[in-house]
């Protein structure tokens, strides 16, 4: 189930991204131009990798919260 949701979830949220520039452009004036042509296509690529490849960039570390004092001082300003 999880993989069935992780698969629609990528191909709608890419559709809905080329369709965006679809309905925004139109289809004619990308095709016109092979940039955008090449930038489809390596972001079809990418889509049919996200569907096969299980990559995390977690690095399976555990923040140390010790540290969450940083947060504080870095949202303090000075005038």
């Amino acid at each position: 189930m999880k993989l069935v949701r992780r698969w629609l979830l990528v191909v709608l949220s890419s559709a809905l991204y080329f369709g965006l520039a679809v309905l925004r452009c139109g289809l004619e004036y990308i095709c016109a131009q092979p940039a955008l042509i090449a930038l489809a296509i390596v972001g079809l690529v990418m889509v049919l990798l996200a569907l096969v490849v299980e990559v995390s960039l977690s690095s399976g570390v555990q923040e140390d919260r010790s540290n969450r004092w940083v947060i504080g001082a870095f949202g303090v300003s000075v005038s």
